[in-house]
C-alpha cells in the first residue's frame, strides 16, 4: 500500500494476545462511558454560545482528535485493520489535534484574567511554537521507529517518545502554575477573595492532570510498545472536562464578584459591545464594594458611564479625565461633556 518504504530488517508486526486485547477493550469502553458526559458538556456549552467561539472550536476539534486517535488504537488492536503507513499517520494527526488544542484551551483560561492584549498574543504564539516543535520532533522519531525504519530509529524513539511526554508533563504544569500566580496576583491581592475557590481547585486539577500524564508514562512499560496509544483518548478526555469545569468556575466566580468577563474568548475589548446589549451591570469604583446589579439593558442616559465602566471592569488605568467623570457621576453632578 502506497506509500512504500524500505526497512533495515523484515517488518515484524505487534503481536497482541487475549489479555492486551482485554485491556485496551477495558480501558476504551471507559473512555466511551466518561466521553458520554463530556461531549454533553460541550453540546451544553455550545448551546449557551450560541455564537462562532474560539474556544468552542477547540473543544471540538480536541473531542475530534480523540475520536480519531482512539478508534484507530482500538481497530487496530483487534486486526480489523491491517498495519500500515496510514495507522501511525492518523494516529500521529490526532495526538496533534489532542495536543496543541489542549494547550490552547489552557491559554485560553489564562488569557481571560490576562489585561494586556500583546501578552495573551505571544503567550498564544510561544505555546503553538514550542508544542509545534514537539509534534514535529515525533513525527520525524516515532513514525520511522514505528516502522521499523531502522534500528537507529527505534532506539531514539524509546528514549525521546518518554522525554516527549515528561516535556508535555512539564508545559502543562507551568501553564497551570502561571493561572494560579495571575489570579493571586491581580485579583485575590486586589481584594477579590471568591477567587481563592479558583486556587483551590487548580491546585487539585493540576494533580488530576498530571495524573494522566504519569498515566500515559506509565503504560509505555506495558509489554507491548503499542498498547499505551489508547491511554491517550481517555487521558485527554479527562483533561477537556477538567478545562471545561474550569471555564464554569471561572464565569460563576466572576459573576458572583460582578465582574462581567467573556467565558468563551480572551479578548477583553469584546466588553465594549457587551456594554451596549442586556448584560450584568456592574459598578466599581476606588471607594465602595464590587456588587451586581439587575439584568437590563444599557440605555442612552447610562451611556455616559460606559467608558469608566469599562475601565474598571478590565481593571484598567483610567485617564484622568475618565476620573473626573467617574467622580462626578458618582456625586449625581451633571456634567457639560458631550458623550
Amino acid at each position: 500500500m502506497w506509500p512504500s518504504f524500505k526497512t533495515e530488517n523484515p517488518f515484524e508486526p505487534p503481536v497482541f494476545t487475549k489479555q492486551d486485547i482485554s485491556l485496551v477493550s477495558l480501558v476504551w469502553g471507559f473512555t466511551l462511558g466518561f466521553g458520554y458526559f463530556v461531549v454533553l458538556h460541550a453540546v451544553r456549552l455550545t448551546r449557551r454560545v450560541r455564537r462562532f467561539s474560539v474556544f468552542i472550536m477547540l473543544i471540538w476539534l480536541e473531542l475530534t482528535g480523540s475520536i480519531i486517535y482512539g478508534l484507530v488504537s482500538i481497530l487496530y488492536v483487534n486486526s480489523v485493520i491491517p498495519n500500515s503507513f496510514w495507522i501511525y499517520f492518523w494516529i500521529l494527526l490526532a495526538w496533534i489535534l489532542q495536543l496543541q488544542c489542549l494547550v490552547q484551551i489552557i491559554v485560553n483560561r489564562i488569557g481571560v484574567l490576562m489585561y494586556d492584549p500583546r501578552q495573551r498574543r505571544w503567550l498564544k504564539i510561544g505555546m503553538l511554537v514550542w508544542i509545534g516543535f514537539i509534534n514535529l520532533a515525533v513525527a520525524i522519531i516515532w513514525v520511522p521507529a514505528q516502522l521499523q525504519i531502522n534500528s537507529t530509529y527505534i532506539r531514539i524513539n524509546h528514549i525521546f517518545d518518554r522525554l516527549e511526554k515528561c516535556l508535555y508533563l512539564v508545559t502543562d504544569a507551568a501553564l497551570n502554575w502561571f493561572f494560579i500566580r495571575i489570579v493571586r496576583k491581580h485579583l485575590v491581592a486586589a481584594g477579590l477573595s471568591k477567587y481563592d475557590r479558583l486556587v483551590r481547585f487548580n491546585m487539585i486539577i493540576i494533580w488530576a492532570s498530571l495524573a494522566m500524564d504519569a498515566m500515559i508514562i506509565g503504560a509505555m512499560s506495558l509489554s507491548n510498545q503499542f498498547l499505551y496509544t489508547i491511554f491517550h483518548p481517555l487521558a485527554y478526555t479527562v483533561k477537556l472536562e477538567i478545562e471545561m469545569t474550569m471555564s464554569n468556575l471561572i464565569v460563576q466566580v466572576a459573576l458572583n464578584s460582578g465582574i462581567q468577563i467573556d467565558e468563551f474568548g480572551t479578548n477583553t475589548t469584546d466588553l465594549s459591545r457587551q456594554l451596549d446589549s442586556p448584560i450584568f451591570r456592574t459598578t466599581m469604583n476606588a471607594d465602595a464594594p464590587v456588587e451586581n446589579v439587575a439584568l437590563h439593558p444599557i440605555t442612552a442616559e447610562e451611556s455616559r458611564e460606559s467608558d469608566v465602566q469599562k475601565a474598571y471592569v478590565v481593571g484598567r488605568e483610567i485617564s484622568p479625565e475618565l476620573e473626573r467623570r467617574r467622580v462626578q457621576n458618582q456625586n449625581n453632578q451633571p456634567t457639560s461633556d458631550v458623550v
